[in-house]
């Protein structure tokens, strides 16, 4: 397990799909299949904005439930990323799902 990733075996991690759309730096659209969720497809789509990029990432498929734990866990990773490549310190996910999690209920 990744320090700081939330705690759950490697195989329930595990997620495999095909790409659905390739369109590089603007749009990135792949199925996803995991043991222990509905399949879905998720979408990347990077648009220029003065000096920054915003990202619209969206994930279809997902059962009210699944959405309920999803959308919280996916803005934690997203704000760790965003983290990294700002090149400050990256949040521990757990904490910030933690915070966050009220925000989708």
């Amino acid at each position: 397990m990744v320090p700081n990733e939330p705690g759950r075996p490697a195989e329930v991690m595990r997620v495999s799909g095909e790409i659905l759309t390739w369109d590089p730096p603007h749009v990135f659209e792949h199925t996803w299949r995991q043991s222990h969720i509905e399949d879905g497809i998720v979408r990347y789509e990077l648009e220029a904005a003065g000096d920054d990029t915003v990202v619209t990432f969206t994930h279809r498929g997902l059962g009210q439930g699944t959405a309920q734990d999803y959308l919280p866990g996916s803005d934690a990773f997203l704000d760790r990323r965003a983290a990294h490549l700002g090149g400050r310190e990256i949040p521990n996910w757990q904490e910030r799902y933690d915070e966050i999690v009220a925000l989708y209920t």
